[in-house]
């Protein structure tokens, strides 16, 4: 289902273990601000995590917490907790409390290669100044770099849940 623009509407079914199976919502493209917004409150989040697993390594090696071993810890969090996240309902916490969704093109949560795809090029779409990001506004879909190759559109729910 290829989306024109913000203004096309899409029919979604959704699925969720407290509503009705296969219920009808409509959704649009997210904007990026909206997005922008849901990655603040997600990495509020990560931070308490990160801070809980430095307390918890602090006692284990006995010195200063750093160092590769810990960065890679910290990654891997983080990389967990968007995947559980994107795979199991398609958004996280922070997407949750900014009404958005990460959708495949059937309009259904992504598959575990959507997300891989999306996991590896997203931090470099954000380090290099952004430009992944930026790509959003120049795309006709209104898809940032990663979500084009990942294949994936991140959507804003229009209806209550």
């Amino acid at each position: 289902a290829a989306i024109r623009s913000r203004c096309l509407f899409l029919k979604l079914n959704f699925s969720y273990q407290q509503a009705k199976l296969d219920e009808k919502m409509q959704a649009q493209i997210a904007g990026l601000g909206r997005r922008l917004g849901a990655l603040l409150y997600d990495w509020f989040l990560m931070l308490a995590i990160w801070i809980l697993t430095c307390f918890v390594w602090f006692p284990i090696q006995g010195e200063a917490v750093t160092g590769p071993a810990l960065t890679t810890v910290l990654a891997l969090e983080m990389a967990v907790f968007y995947a559980f996240c994107w795979i199991r309902h398609g958004e996280t916490l922070g997407m949750r409390a900014w009404r958005i969704r990460l959708v495949n093109a059937e309009g259904k949560s992504p598959t575990v290669k959507n997300v891989v795809i999306r996991l590896l090029t997203a931090p470099p779409s954000l380090l290099c100044f952004g430009i992944g990001y930026l790509w959003f506004y120049v795309s006709k879909s209104e898809q940032a770099l990663p979500d084009y190759l990942s294949q994936t559109f991140v959507v804003y729910l229009e209806n209550n849940r």
